[in-house]
């Protein structure tokens, strides 16, 4: 089960796929962005892999003083078109996070999702605006890459472990090497997520629980003291970053007396 951050707008978005494209280093792309248009403070575009459920999607995050409508295009032509309408979409927005669909790799291969989109960049560009006030053209580049790493191995606690809520509890992963595919990877951080296993109060975005990222270089950490509730059940993740941006998660649960 994946615990599904903050914010996410699910897309199934309209992909065409192409021939594939070298990638390019995040300083090289950064420099593409001059002139008169006013860059997106942040652009992004990754591969994010659920080794646990066995799917795979894209996401998209954007950051900018403000923009009416987006347009995304990569090595083989437009790939996402997103258009703020009505008062707020005149307003002017600023960041957006969207998700994909995922579909189950047993339905729809790896190899066949990659296909949608190429390594490569990924130009993002459209109408600046600020409180109705056109501000020219924002434009941004994403970085693409196919290198997808293997899932982390959970450690602690098992699967449908029993805890103490009045001790500290230790959560440890096993370090991740290599991409799905056995290729070296560079993993620059690691995402750990818990969450009560409840449904959020209606009018409350997220559910409790904390999430933190961490070196590369830790593998464990501890839950503090006064954290865990009595006779509450919580599911947990782990998520090993790579250098492009690109994740892959891998969940588990526990409970506590």
């Amino acid at each position: 089960m994946k615990i599904k951050p903050i914010f996410i707008l699910t897309l199934f978005a309209l992909l065409i796929s192409a021939c594939s494209a070298n990638p390019s280093p995040t300083a090289t792309v950064a420099a593409q962005v001059s002139g008169d248009i006013t860059p997106l403070k942040d652009a992004k575009l990754i591969i994010e892999h659920n080794a646990t459920d066995e799917d795979t999607g894209f996401q998209g995050f954007v950051d900018g003083e403000g923009w009416q409508s987006l347009v995304f295009t990569g090595p083989g032509g437009q790939v996402l078109t997103i258009s703020g309408q009505g008062k707020l979409g005149n307003l002017g927005l600023t960041e957006l996070f969207f998700e994909t669909v995922e579909p189950e790799n047993a339905d729809v291969s790896i190899t066949e999702m990659l296909t949608l989109l190429p390594e490569g960049n990924y130009t993002i560009e459209g109408p600046a605006i600020e409180a109705g006030e056109g501000q020219g053209q924002t434009r941004g580049i994403a970085w693409l890459t196919h290198n997808i790493p293997a899932g982390p191995v959970l450690l602690s606690p098992a699967e449908d472990a029993v805890v103490s809520a009045d001790d500290e509890l230790v959560i440890s992963w096993s370090p991740v090497t290599k991409t799905i595919d056995g290729s070296e990877v560079n993993i620059i951080s690691y995402q750990l997520i818990i969450e009560k296993d409840e449904e959020p109060h209606p009018h409350m975005i997220g559910k409790i629980g904390l999430s933190m990222y961490l070196p590369a270089s830790v593998t464990s950490t501890i839950v503090p003291r006064g954290f865990l509730e009595p006779g509450t059940s919580y599911n947990w993740e782990v998520l090993a970053i790579e250098e492009s941006g690109n994740q892959t998660l891998s969940s588990s649960n526990f409970r506590t007396q």
